[in-house]
């Protein structure tokens, strides 16, 4: 037996000494004062005793207010009952431990306070203790009646405090498991949708951002929307990449779709058009409006000798000729 269990114990003990005397199996009536009149009123008056007792307990716990039906709450109330009526009258506990087993479970399984059971067990005193007073009991029978109630409530304290705290840590540890098995589970649809947004992202970057062949020796690259950063790079490389694959001589950088030519904008549009030249190939801007060219123009010469068209027609023409220029002079 541990420390605390002996402490419960001298306890209990000391209590029984307290009273007139312990609780016995059929005791007489001069053997334990208040005994025979409480028995009496349970036989009595045992429904007012439980409609007082689930009141009070009913109205208290913070569990069960608006939570719970009060049927349930008084069924255990009743069951308190019995439990008490089994042990003042013949000293059998057994019905204590069943209804304390039953209890516990029931309450960890919803994560109860603890508080919540020591009222439903205390309900019966609070039961008794308003009946007796409607009846007006003489103060020294009143005492006896009610220290025997005390006694069979300490005892049923100390054991539903130890087999409540296991059952609910119990509860709260299948609950935890519960909770990182459903947080795994999102988890791992979450790295599915991020995976599908990551393909989606490089599909409508490649979409976004496509090279064209439209002639041969000539490339057409329109953007489109607002390029951000990665866009940016992404579109640089893969026009780079195209240039050696088809082995361009002009590139036509379309901008007639960007919804936005701001200083990043043409930075971003001046980086591709000198990564262009390194590689062997002449980059021109078509499409260029009169907003984006009054930016080019603020902003200052970014394109130095880059040829710049209104629109997209006028800039293929002109690269046609200009390829095909290119290819005589080569042959001869």
């Amino acid at each position: 037996m541990n420390r605390s269990r002996r402490a419960r114990t001298r306890l209990l003990a000391a209590v029984r000494r307290r009273r007139a005397g312990p609780v016995r199996a059929r005791p007489g009536a001069g053997q334990t004062p208040g005994l025979a009149a409480l028995l009496d009123l349970l036989a009595r008056r045992r429904e007012d005793v439980l409609e007082r007792g689930t009141d009070w307990v009913f109205a208290l716990a913070p569990d069960l207010q608006g939570k719970r039906p009060r049927e349930e709450t008084q069924s255990l109330v009743d069951r308190v009952i019995t439990t008490n009526v089994a042990i003042l009258a013949s000293g059998d506990r057994a019905p204590l431990h069943t209804f304390i087993d039953y209890v516990t479970s029931l309450r960890a399984a919803s994560e109860f306070r603890v508080s919540t059971l020591l009222r439903g067990f205390l309900s019966f005193k609070r039961g008794v203790a308003v009946v007796i007073a409607e009846e007006r009991w003489p103060a020294r029978e009143a005492l006896g009646a009610l220290g025997l109630v005390d006694e069979v409530y300490y005892e049923a304290i100390f054991e539903l405090s130890d087999v409540y705290g296991e059952k609910l840590v119990g509860s709260l540890l299948a609950r935890r498991r519960e909770l990182e098995a459903e947080l795994g589970e999102k988890r791992a649809e979450l790295d599915d949708k991020i995976t599908t947004i990551d393909a989606q992202r490089a599909a409508l970057r490649a979409l976004s951002s496509p090279v064209l062949r439209v002639w041969e020796g000539v490339l057409l690259l329109p953007l489109i929307g607002e390029i951000s950063p990665e866009r940016a790079e992404h579109a640089k490389s893969v026009l780079l990449h195209a240039i050696g694959t088809y082995q361009a001589r002009i590139v036509l950088i379309d901008v007639t779709g960007l919804s936005v030519v701001d200083a990043h904008a043409a930075g971003v549009l001046g980086s591709m058009m000198r990564a262009t030249g390194l590689v062997g190939a002449e980059g021109m801007l078509v499409g260029v409006r009169g907003d984006a060219a009054r930016t080019f123009v603020e902003i200052g010469e970014l394109f130095p000798g880059a040829r710049t068209f209104a629109t997209l027609g006028d800039g293929l023409r002109h690269a046609i000729r200009r390829v095909l220029h290119l290819s005589k002079t080569r042959f001869f």
